[in-house]
């Protein structure tokens, strides 16, 4: 086997010796930063312990990236550099180090296959106070904090610097409090003892060493920016700024100060390779404790390093010119006015107060004690040895508190799904938002956060705690093929047990629950981590007729034949529980040989209404307009924010600077964008003084690639280079939807002010520019002619219809006489269907705003009022006289709304069905019935909520039967509980269920329910006692059954309350 090895060749490893290696006592490894080097709290307590006598029995392991790296040791003495033992990260060694030490010593996470054994003791010593928002607190990057949260959970001891640090990690940030089992240390920072204790001038040796060059009469000030991307492999934009910065005050200062520069790790790679900062550029190796050691002013924005600087008693200045869009995006732990220290927006303001340093220390010395006091109470140069002590040897002292948050509360571990919109994560919703949160802590598991989570996310009881699937599985490759070959059957020949427990040792971080409950009950994949946890109780819940699931088609497909799986798995779980009574008689018939008595029973969905109907406003959406521009005049207004009456000053600039804008704000009207000018941020402009310069070509470069087309996204395939202005859209070839299992051969790379585009080609007749985010997965064609042919015999192979041109003009256009062809998309595409020739009303105007050309015909995209129609040929339509704009936007939800008051003020019947779009759900056949209704003279509105897999199809049908104006697809709306008092009638055709909770929600706000004749609504509707029921699930029957409730007979009225209390007696049974 290779040193190093790959991710694969890593997690098989690992999982292969897991059970039958011993752990070695006397060994410590150590991993700083992802082994990027020697640094931080770990080489604190690696000095505490290789200095004292009393742990000279135990070897020091530390991870590297590089063994023969010349800066590992820079930080440690020349008396301690021999006991060490270096191990490239990743390598055969490591994994045989992580497997078998006995202590494990990190400042951040370990990587996601690590799964700590019950005889090894974590300690993770975190990496500096919050001051950013962290963890759960930053609610749209949820997902960031699978790893971490996981390691967390693992470990014995956590160290944390003061108060305000462990309430942030026990609370809101990881919510740790409740479930850990392991010890928060709190008694200073280790790393800080490196600032204590190293005088000026050996951290300004260690400097000069490196190659900064220091002028020893002056003062040393540092400048520690902190990261600001998003993408980590493209900080270019960062480091020309920085450069621009310590160009001015190096400028402003000579002669004054020694201006030094320290960034992150993520920037330093990059930034190391620019000339301009030689001499001035920390090395990253060098700890930044022993830096502050070094420094006389510290100059930061965003970054925790100065809470360590406190300790020094020196002035600190804040350089925060991006507050406002930083704070909108993280958010922040501290109220800016405590900070102690100046905040200031510009590097002129900083030299301002840099020329007169000594009042500004005075002028925030309060803040300053206070800041100290609050946030390094403990930090007195003695930590690393207190902590050594207490972990090594179970001494105390009166500067270390040791707090145990875990708690004697039941402890419930759910995995729900993966909270897409469904009936499924609603249900979920309403049952733990009715636990007694006093009584049981409550564990989430769930995969990776999509888009369309952190919608469902927010409306989670703010008590629960989310755990994220992260890494792939520990698996052996023989327990990984024994586990593929289930994944893709659905039945267990040989299940390998010993793999699943590991797995969810490591997924769940090696903890113990009272109750496991997969809610979902949905996939095998799932279902055996919850199977095998460690859990004194196992239950599966069941959400609908699974049989009837397992069998169910949809295009020849049949997506949940898989089901076997975890029916398979149901002898691992102690109580398998339906949503319904008739569920569980219907369930225990049809998969009678999987199940026992004993093991079944039911709990009902519990029903919550919102509040009465609000109309939702929402801001306006600004124009995303970053970019790059130059400037129209010489003179321009300089705003300090965007408010209104802001302090503004007017500076006078060329033409020919660099313009950047950041970020946008309306004010009264005006639109007002941050910019920075020749990379130094200045403040706040209107944009009207702008002009775009972000297209000119800076350079081409000539390729010979392969990639494949990013599937999760459609993207245009431009004609010519596309203009980057933000909003424009230039003519195109077709879109990338259509060809998505095509390979693209990547001719050239056009290299802009403002990005990049590339040229691109399928080898069979389109080629055009696209933007180069939409490639991904690139090979190199360079001699490799084969290769080419191989992709090119693929497009061959997959070869589809596309559009040739597509063009976004707007005008209005009525259609001629004798046109005829109405399409739902333009003939020839994949989902296009013929529509009948009946259906438009050739007196009234239409709109467009997109053409495409297929196989030499021009095809119209059709609105009327906003309300996507229908494709048209361009030969059918006749543009009208003096018009040249149109209605851009769709009828909002509140049009629609008072289009809705407005025809039950004119007695028209409204009908309602909530359900995902699926062939179960019986909606085809609803529309049908519907139209069969209006054939009876019937005045009357259909409206269906809820997005799926049958939407096109639908809209297809709804404009096949001339329904456009009757029916409409409203798509997943969250208000659903106020739209529905809204509506009449609820009709739910299903042609099985589980539990209808949209159907009980219906019949809580007074509508009256038509439900098909299934056992599951017949139970709902007490055999019509609440409502009607079909007297058959087609057409016929269901048209009928709406002919019935128009004729307004009376029926029971459902109680809600008592529903909803006899469920919450059932939880208390069954939880």
């Amino acid at each position: 086997m290779k040193n190093i090895l790959d991710k694969f060749s890593l997690r098989h490893y690992y999982a292969e010796n897991y059970e039958n290696t011993e752990i070695e006592k006397n060994v410590i490894l150590y991993e700083s930063r992802d082994g990027g080097a020697i640094t931080d709290s770990p080489l604190a307590l690696f000095l505490s312990l290789a200095n004292n006598k009393d742990y000279a029995n135990f070897q020091h392991v530390w991870v590297v990236k590089d063994k023969l790296s010349s800066l590992n040791l820079i930080n440690v003495p020349e008396s301690l550099k021999s006991k060490i033992t270096f191990v490239e990260r990743n390598s055969k060694e490591y994994v045989d180090y992580m497997l078998t030490a006995k202590y494990l010593i990190t400042n951040s996470t370990f990587q996601s296959w690590f799964s700590k054994k019950e005889e090894q003791v974590y300690i993770n010593t975190w990496h500096g106070t919050p001051l950013k928002a962290m963890g759960f607190d930053i609610e749209n990057q949820l997902g960031n904090t699978q790893n971490v949260l996981r390691n967390l959970l693992m470990t014995d001891y956590f160290l944390s610097p003061n108060p305000h640090t462990t309430e942030i990690f026990a609370g809101s940030g990881y919510k740790m409090r409740g479930i850990y089992k392991g010890e928060i240390i709190e008694s200073g920072y280790p790393r800080i003892d490196l600032t204590k204790e190293t005088s000026s001038d050996d951290a300004k040796n260690l400097l000069k060493e490196l190659g900064i060059e220091l002028d020893s009469t002056l003062p040393v000030v540092v400048y520690m920016p902190t990261w600001r991307g998003n993408d980590t492999q493209n900080p270019s934009d960062s480091i020309a700024q920085v450069i621009a910065e310590m160009k001015y005050f190096r400028k402003e200062f000579l002669g004054k100060y020694n201006i030094i520069l320290k960034v992150h790790p993520y920037l330093y790679k990059k930034a190391k390779n620019y000339k301009e900062l030689s001499g001035i550029l920390i090395d990253d190796a060098m700890d930044a404790n022993l830096v502050l050691a070094a420094t006389d002013i510290l100059i930061t924005d965003f970054s925790s390093v100065f809470f360590d600087y406190l300790v020094t008693d020196k002035p600190i200045i804040f350089y925060a010119w991006d507050q406002d869009i930083y704070s909108e995006d993280r958010g922040m732990y501290l109220d800016m006015a405590e900070l102690p220290g100046p905040i200031l927006k510009t590097v002129i303001e900083i030299a301002d107060y840099l020329s007169d340093i000594d009042q500004l220390s005075q002028d925030y010395l309060g803040k300053y004690l206070r800041a100290k006091e609050k946030y390094v109470p403990y930090d007195d140069g003695n930590v690393s040895e207190r902590i050594v002590d207490y972990i090594f040897k179970k001494e105390k002292s009166s500067q270390l508190v040791v707090k145990k948050i875990d708690s004697e509360k039941e402890k419930l571990l759910f995995y729900p799904g993966n909270l897409d919109n469904n009936g499924i994560t609603q249900s979920f919703i309403n049952l733990t938002n009715a636990l007694d949160y006093q009584k049981y802590d409550v564990t989430v598991f769930t995969n990776t956060p999509k888009s369309h989570f952190f919608h469902n996310y927010q409306k989670l009881n703010k008590n629960i705690r989310l755990i994220f699937r992260t890494g792939s599985p520990n698996f052996s490759e023989k327990e990984q093929m024994l586990h593929n070959k289930i994944n893709k059957s659905g039945h267990i020949t040989s299940l390998p047990e010993v793999a699943f427990k590991r797995e969810a040792h490591r997924l769940f971080s090696g903890l113990s629950f009272d109750k496991a409950i997969d809610f979902s009950g949905y996939s095998f994949y799932w279902s055996k981590f919850v199977a095998f946890s460690d859990s004194r109780v196992k239950m599966i819940f069941q959400h609908n007729d699974l049989y009837a699931e397992m069998t169910k088609e949809i295009d020849g497909k049949f997506p949940h034949k898989k089901l076997t799986g975890v029916f398979e798995l149901y002898h691992y779980f102690d109580k398998v529980i339906s949503v319904s009574k008739a569920l569980m008689t219907i369930n225990s018939h049809k998969l009678s040989k999987y199940l026992e008595t004993e093991q079944l029973d039911y709990l009902p969905n519990l029903i919550f209404l919102g509040n009465d109907f609000v109309s939702e406003k929402k801001e306006e959406a600004l124009l995303n307009l970053n970019g790059i521009y130059s400037f129209i005049n010489s003179e321009i207004r300089i705003f300090q924010n965007p408010k209104v009456n802001s302090v503004f000053e007017v500076k006078s600039f060329s033409k020919n600077e660099i313009v950047k804008v950041l970020s946008t704000k309306k004010v009264q009207d005006i639109i007002l964008v941050k910019i920075l000018v020749n990379d130094i941020y200045l403040g706040w402009v209107e944009f009207s003084e702008l002009k775009f310069s972000g297209n000119e070509t800076k350079k081409v470069v000539k390729v010979k690639k392969v990639a494949s087309i990013v599937k999760k996204q459609n993207f245009l395939i431009y004609q010519n280079i596309p203009n980057f202005f933000p909003g424009e859209k230039d003519e195109a070839v077709t879109e990338t939807k259509y060809v998505t299992q095509q390979y693209w051969f990547v001719n050239k790379v056009l290299f802009t002010k403002q990005g990049k585009v590339a040229y691109i080609s399928n080898g069979l007749g389109i080629k055009g520019w696209v933007r180069y985010g939409a490639l991904n997965r690139f090979h190199n064609l360079a001699n490799k002619p084969y290769l080419a042919l191989g992709f090119l015999i693929h497009n061959l192979r997959n070869k589809c219809l596309t559009s040739s041109k597509i063009t976004f003009e707007k005008y209005q256009f009525k259609l001629r006489k004798n046109s005829t062809s109405y399409y739902s998309r333009p003939k020839g595409l994949k989902f296009s269907k013929k529509l009948e020739a009946s259906f438009l009303n050739k007196s009234l105007d239409y709109s467009t705003d997109e053409q495409q050309m297929v196989k030499g015909t021009w095809w119209v995209k059709t609105y009327n009022n906003g309300k996507f129609v229908c494709w048209l040929k361009l030969a059918d339509i006749e543009l009208i006289d003096g018009i040249s704009s149109i209605n851009e936007s769709e009828n909002s939800f509140d049009d629609i709304i008072q289009k809705i008051v407005s025809d039950k003020k004119n007695k028209i019947p409204q009908f309602v069905n909530v359900a995902r779009l699926s062939p179960e759900k019986n909606q085809k056949v609803l529309i049908e019935a519907f139209a069969k209704l209006k054939t009876t003279g019937v005045e009357a509105k259909l409206y269906i909520l809820g997005s799926g897999i049958l939407k096109e199809e639908l809209e297809t049908k709804i404009i096949e039967l001339n329904l456009s104006d009757s029916v409409q697809l409203l798509g997943h709306i969250e208000n659903i509980r106020n739209f529905l008092p809204l509506m009449d009638y609820f009709i739910f055709p299903s042609l099985y269920e589980g539990q209808g909770m949209a159907l009980l929600e219906a019949m809580s706000v007074g509508l009256l329910p038509i439900v098909s004749d299934i056992p599951t609504s017949r139970e709902i509707v007490a055999g019509g006692n609440y409502g009607i029921i079909s007297e058959s699930n087609d057409e016929q029957g269901l048209a009928l059954a709406m002919m019935k409730a128009l004729k307004k007979e009376e029926f029971s009225s459902f109680n809600l309350e008592s529903y909803n209390k006899n469920v919450i007696n059932r939880i208390k049974l069954i939880l």
